[in-house]
């Protein structure tokens, strides 16, 4: 079992990223961002930032060339009482939609369109509202109460604008974030394509408000055709996990969040003026302009942040994965940009003028580290939206807001525009700290271990995946004249036709290869397997081949696995070289694990279709034993000796011969001379050995098992199906399997949906896994056979690898049952 996930998968199944990247332009792209939906749209909004950023500041230079400053101060007066009407409307639907939207299934068109339909209905209200009073309070913005026809459209392109920033949202809650900057770039260019023309035609503050604003209602139109027409009803008919959320549960979430979001909102508007109101207009220009960059290096964080908290949504259980990957993929080039910040900062505001430059560096070196913490900090907001810790974002941003007001108000007083900057970064860091320790503190034992873990896992997986660009060698295909030979030792008419279509690696460094006729159509497509050539070309995968073939001939010569012999292959060639070997068997035909189990009918079915196959086997050769020494020996002592000696553990010698002494002692104390039935078992039930046939219907049948090398003749019952339990578990979270089985240490519980199938599991009908001694103890037999057979391969183990599955389990069982 792996370490950690292969691949940044956050969509799509296993088998499909594992195929080829795709061609063309395809190819130019990291392998990590085709292969990870949290990058894909975490980077695909955080390019919306900075395209937009720019692209405004090119607006705003032909306004300057082509406008009169009156009507560039008034029309920019405008679309900013507009933006900001509009995000006072919005009541934080954005959060909302991005945490909801990926969990309600066939809702989420409704639930859009509620958020559209709520947030509209508040553009009216505060635009009506706004329009009443701005004589009293704005009179240089009365030319918007001139006209009836001034009104309507004012409130009109409040209302629409609400929607237009709505829309991203839904976007990014469907997953489809790749999107927004495609829109909203096309948008860009096409404000200023109208804003020449409309400042030539003589119009002045006109000019600016109507190629801001009229594009919206045609850009609205044509993202929401998308999102009704086809992202939404790709969502409702794709199988998959539908959550049951109350209405009061999204309201508690929606009060909450939006307190937070209000905070953050007035922190981020009162900041600035705070500055100006202090210090005066000329001693805050250098401040305003290294705060619009800081603006720009926050979104990195937040965005990646709401790309998470979509991820993170739809698949809760792989959350600590996600927001690992998350943290490394916004903080590591976040921190490229700060340290080019920190040490460029000078010429940086030297753009802007000699006076921005010597009072403004320093302002903008601690803005930008205040923006790392802040990333930080967003990762942290998004899992507590994910976990329904809706109080504590509250009291985070809250907090955020009163520190870096009170702080800044007192910090400008004394030193001036800097001391702001410091408030910022000091009040993120105070709060960014304190909800780490509150979370640790408040965590299970461990916590902290398995998020370093989970950190440098995501790193090492964002570098493999990263780099280097362009495609991934693939396992060659045996030449055709090489295989003639084997093919012509199988009887059947039909095999001499058969040519190799695809390889790929197998376990223990074999290598498994497809075998069918040769047709392919212009897409690639090739036709059906008829036979499976496993190839071996090192004593390791001799060996493992050899044992294969033995186990399969033992379970084949017993009779009383008649039933249970169609989910086997069978041989058909085998050809002994000096160190070489290579063996033919039939091809099961069946969809594999990805092809059907995100449907959770299914995966129940096929579960308990694959528990009724392992009960079968294990109680058709069953015998009664009582368990002596020599059984200790083969599947305790002797695994357990293989760690004993480990390079690369971060765990002392002495400590980790004190640890293993406890666990052999423990596994003794279950074991030892207790009576059981012990038979046969697969020995490594994996997902990825299971062949499921009559996935279009229900019950899903089993149509094989791949895979026999480790198979044995007397486990105990259930252990094929702890194991295959476990591998479960690691493949929903993301989580190494060191991680799930030290879980398992502390709390020895199954789920209901486990316990179904697990139920079944059993020859003997005891329901093992409702006794928490049987669970611990068949947990660490599974795990003990699992890393000792993978340290033994020839090519070894790292040290994240031995620190996530071995020295991670060894450090949970001394307290496994204990206290926090």
């Amino acid at each position: 079992m792996n370490a950690n996930p292969p691949i940044l998968q956050h969509s799509g199944s296993v088998e499909m990223q594992a195929r080829g990247r795709g061609r063309g332009w395809k190819l130019l792209l990291p392998s990590g961002l085709m292969a990870s939906s949290l990058l894909r749209n975490g980077y695909a909004l955080i390019a919306n930032s900075g395209l937009t950023a720019m692209l405004g500041l090119a607006f705003w230079f032909l306004a300057a060339r082509y406008s009169t400053p009156e009507a560039i101060g008034l029309g920019g007066a405008i679309t900013a009482t507009i933006v900001n009407l509009s995000n006072a409307a919005q009541l934080n639907f954005g959060n909302f939609l991005v945490r909801f939207v990926p969990t309600i299934g066939k809702r989420a068109g409704r639930l859009i369109l509620f958020a559209y339909s709520v947030s509209v209905a508040a553009s009216i209200l505060v635009a009506g509202i706004f329009l009443l009073v701005v004589g009293a309070f704005m009179p240089k913005l009365d030319v918007l109460t001139e006209s009836a026809g001034v009104m309507a459209w004012f409130v009109v392109t409040v209302a629409i604008w609400s929607v237009f920033a709505l829309q991203d949202s839904a976007l990014s809650g469907l997953r489809q974030s790749i999107w927004v900057p495609l829109s909203k770039t096309t948008y860009q260019f096409v404000k200023i394509l109208l804003l020449v023309p409309l400042t030539l035609f003589g119009l002045g503050w006109e000019a600016i408000a109507l190629s801001w604003t009229a594009p919206v209602a045609l850009f609205v139109l044509a993202v929401n055709l998308l999102i009704f027409k086809r992202l939404v009803p790709a969502t409702e008919d794709t199988p998959g996990y539908e959550q049951r959320i109350h209405w009061q549960s999204m309201a508690r979430y929606f009060g909450w969040d939006y307190i937070g979001a209000v905070s953050m909102m007035a922190a981020w508007t009162a900041a600035p003026l705070v500055v100006l109101n202090l210090v005066g207009a000329a001693e805050s220009a250098s401040f305003f302009v290294a705060w619009t960059i800081f603006t720009s290096l926050y979104y990195v964080g937040s965005s990646m942040g709401l790309s998470l908290l979509a991820e993170g949504a739809s698949n809760g259980g792989r959350l600590r994965s996600l927001a690992a990957d998350a943290a490394v993929l916004s903080v590591v080039p976040l921190l490229g940009l700060v340290t080019l910040m920190v040490m460029f900062a000078h010429p940086i505001m030297s753009v802007f003028g000699a006076a921005y430059a010597d009072a403004g560096a320093s302002i903008l070196r601690i803005l930008a580290l205040a923006s790392l913490v802040s990333a930080v900090l967003s990762i942290y907001l998004s899992i507590a939206r994910t976990k329904g810790w809706i109080r504590s974002v509250a009291a985070a941003e809250f907090s955020v807001m009163a520190l870096a007001l009170v702080l800044g108000a007192f910090l400008v007083r004394r030193e001036g525009p800097i001391g702001m900057a410091e408030a910022w970064l000091l009040a993120m860091l105070t709060v960014t700290f304190g909800v780490g320790v509150l979370a640790l503190a408040t965590g299970r034992r461990g916590s902290a271990y398995d998020w370093a873990l989970a950190l440098a896992a995501a790193s090492k997986r964002l570098s493999s995946q990263l780099f280097p660009w362009g495609p991934r060698a693939r396992t060659q295909l045996p030449a055709e004249a090489d295989l003639a030979p084997l093919l012509l030792l199988i009887a059947r008419p039909d095999a001499l036709g058969w040519r190799p279509f695809e390889a790929e690696p197998g376990p223990d460094g074999t290598v498994t290869v497809q075998l069918g006729e040769h047709v392919a159509d212009v897409c690639g497509h090739r036709g059906e397997a008829r036979a499976i050539l496993r190839r071996a070309r090192d004593l390791n995968a001799i060996t493992y081949i050899e044992r294969q073939i033995d186990k399969l001939d033992l379970m084949q010569a017993e009779p009383r696995l008649m039933a249970f012999l169609p989910l086997l292959p069978s041989r058909l060639a085998v050809r002994r070289t000096k160190g070489t070997l290579d063996c033919i068997e039939t091809a099961i035909v069946g969809e594999g694990w990805d092809d059907f189990t995100r449907h959770p009918a299914q995966l129940q079915s096929g579960l308990a279709a694959t528990a009724g196959a392992i009960a079968l086997l294990h109680g058709r050769t069953s015998l009664p034993h009582k368990i002596d020494e020599d059984w200790l020996r083969e599947w305790v002592e002797w695994p357990a000796a293989q760690l004993r000696n480990l390079d690369g553990s971060l765990m002392s010698r002495a400590r980790r011969e004190q640890v293993l002494d406890l666990f052999v002692e423990r596994q003794r104390g279950y074991w030892s001379g207790r009576e059981l039935g012990l038979g046969w078992c697969h020995g490594d039930l994996q997902p990825r050995n299971l062949r499921f046939a009559g996935t279009g219907s229900d019950p899903v049948k089993l149509a094989g098992i791949l895979e026999w090398g480790r198979a044995r003749s007397n486990a105990p019952d259930g252990y094929d199906a702890c194991g295959l339990a476990i591998a479960l578990r690691a493949i929903s979270s993301g989580e190494p399997l060191g991680a799930v089985v030290a879980d398992l240490f502390w709390l020895p519980e199954w789920r209901p949906d486990e316990k179904a199938w697990l139920a079944a599991s059993t020859s003997d009908g005891r329901g093992w896994s409702d006794d928490a001694g049987a669970t611990r103890a068949l947990v660490g037999l599974v795990w003990l056979h699992q890393v000792s057979e993978q340290i033994r391969r020839p090519e070894g183990v790292g040290r994240l690898w031995i620190a996530a599955n071995v020295d991670r389990v060894l450090r949970a069982v001394p307290w496994e049952g204990g206290a926090l």
